[in-house]
């Protein structure tokens, strides 16, 4: 009995310690398996506008961010929309939208596209075709455009799903790894067991593999959910490339056979047009084009100041001597250049007149000298470029735009978008210090010079840049009332220093000669321009095979600056 009673207890015992094991294991199993809840795309993707449409570029879903006020994309008529600004920061920067006539410009290598707000038809220059839908569509503060207009353009392919809607667009030249999943998985919201389903991945399914996080790899799929699943479960992983839909685009560039030896004639008044002879005395055959300031902004409609003269240019074309006529958007009272830049028809008008300018004086290129705008006028100012370069290269006219020297505060020039359409870019490479300056210093130090030139070629190739240097420099004057300056030509350097019984030092650093007195209580200091300087920058110039040199200005140059110039255009 007692044995029988015994072996009960150990029953029991041994039942509770089965019982407790399961439940530990179910603990185990309930801790470590993976979950089968849920979540649904409308909780993965944030959606917060009415008939918007989510948007993945390159595998990246594109979230709000701070600031947002519209969506990226909607939905209209079942039609996918991009909204402009995303559309410029993300994809194609090239469509300009002028919100007070409501016109939509686009520019390729060889056509002008025009498009008014809520139509079909777009012209592609003088011909006119259509869509199935509006192209342009404003809701609220934003403008939308459809695209089946925007693929006729941009390069890349794209996908539409809905519930909710989500858009999977792919730039050409993406490169991607994709790999197959080699059974039944899916594919998670977080990296982990522990979180969500929000798709299921059959065996031989297609994901595009983001990068792996330890046992996870975070994948896109098909029709564009973004998640992780097992590292294990994919395989065949392989490299592809998105194809160009789009042809290549080929810009148009006229280039001179010859270094381009170019100075600024500036003229102020149709009488100064008489000055050509003067101002060539020194220079004899080493300059081969000439830029006379003839044209400048006078109104806001595109109007053009006009001071050209046709025997200028004729003269010009006796001597072997090209002429590309400046136009400038230098102050003129109750002119606008955000105004003009910002309107369609005010470029079309300021385009035209130009051209016509151009064409009337047999002149042979455009020099565009536009200064001093607002990064708000960048869309407008290269869509200008954009539209002038191929009215110049129909007329067979040359292009070039005066830069500045890069820096961020300039970056809305677009150096790059410039350099597809201009035939040459001038780097203005001087004013490093001005009469604004807190301190005195040097106008063109050469490491100011070569770094100018180094951060250009970032931006387009050699034969394309013009190095603008200057024929002048700063005398600077420090007194107890503060910091001035004052203009000195190189050609009058030497009665300056006669003038203050001063003497010069070679500066290694600055690459040029450095004089410094005292006057009356004024502390001067002056790094000159002359031709050991200029001679270094000129080597700047050939040493990296630019496509030549500018200077700033004729009439300002000492009598021996031409001889060095003329030893390095050859």
């Amino acid at each position: 009995m007692k044995r029988k009673k015994r072996a009960q207890k150990m029953y029991i015992v041994l039942a509770i310690g089965v019982v407790i094991l399961l439940a530990g294991l179910l603990i185990l199993a309930r801790k470590y398996a993976p979950t089968k809840e849920r979540m649904e795309l409308t909780e993965v993707y944030s959606l917060n506008f009415e008939n918007e449409a989510a948007v993945i570029i390159n595998g990246e879903y594109m979230a709000y961010e701070e600031g947002d006020t519209s969506a990226k994309a909607v939905i209209l008529s079942g039609n996918p929309y991009l909204q402009l600004d995303f559309l410029k920061t993300y994809i194609d920067n090239g469509y300009v939208y002028d919100s007070t006539e409501k016109i939509l410009r686009y520019t390729t290598d060889t056509d002008i596209i025009s498009v008014n707000q809520g139509e079909n038809t777009y012209s592609v220059g003088r011909s006119e075709e259509s869509t199935g839908s509006p192209i342009v569509v404003e809701e609220g503060d934003s403008v939308y455009l459809s695209m089946e207009f925007i693929e006729k353009f941009s390069d890349f392919v794209y996908t539409m799903e809905s519930d909710p809607y989500r858009i999977m667009i792919e730039k050409a030249g993406w490169e991607k790894k994709v790999a197959t999943a080699k059974k039944k998985t899916q594919i998670r919201k977080l990296g982990g067991p522990k979180s969500k389903i929000i798709k299921d991945v059959d065996k031989g399914d297609k994901l595009i593999l983001l990068r792996n996080v330890g046992k996870w790899s975070e994948v896109v799929s098909q029709d564009g959910v973004i998640g992780y699943c097992p590292k294990k479960h994919l395989t065949d992983i392989t490299d592809e490339t998105v194809e160009a839909r789009l042809p290549e685009r080929n810009y148009r560039h006229f280039k001179m056979d010859e270094k381009i030896s170019m100075g600024w004639a500036q003229i102020t008044g149709k009488a100064g047009n008489t000055a050509l002879g003067s101002m060539l005395d020194n220079s004899g055959d080493s300059i081969n084009v000439i830029s006379p300031t003839w044209f400048r902004l006078c109104d806001n409609e595109g109007g053009i100041e006009n001071i050209a003269s046709f025997d200028y240019v004729n003269r010009c074309h006796d001597m072997g001597i090209q002429v590309w006529a400046l136009v400038n958007n230098f102050d003129v009272e109750g002119v606008s250049s955000s105004a003009i830049l910002s309107s369609a028809s005010a470029r079309d008008n300021l385009i035209n007149n130009l051209i016509g300018a151009a064409v009337a004086y047999d002149i042979d290129g455009i020099n565009v000298d536009f200064e001093y705008l607002q990064e708000s006028d960048g869309d407008g100012f290269l869509e200008f470029i954009r539209e002038l370069s191929l009215k110049c290269h129909n007329n067979d006219l040359v292009l070039s735009i005066d830069n500045y020297v890069p820096s961020s505060f300039h970056e809305f020039y677009d150096y790059e978008e410039q350099a597809k359409y201009a035939d040459y870019l001038v780097i203005m490479a001087y004013d490093e210090h001005y009469s604004g300056s807190d301190d005195p210093g040097s106008v063109s130090s050469i490491g100011f010079v070569e770094g100018a030139v180094t951060d250009m070629l970032g931006y387009a190739p050699a034969d394309q840049i013009i190095l603008g240097m200057p024929f002048y420099y700063r005398l600077w004057m420090t007194s107890e009332t503060g910091l001035t300056s004052s203009v000195v030509h190189m050609k009058e350097t030497q009665e300056i220093l006669d003038k203050y019984g001063a003497s010069t030092t070679w500066n290694e650093d600055a690459g040029q000669s450095y004089t410094e007195f005292e006057k009356d209580g004024v502390f001067y200091q002056a790094w000159i321009e002359d031709t050991r300087s200029l001679e270094l920058k000129l080597g700047v110039m050939k040493d990296n095979d630019l496509a030549g040199g500018a200077f700033w200005k004729l009439g300002l140059e000492s009598d021996t600056a031409w001889d060095v110039i003329n030893e390095y255009m050859q």
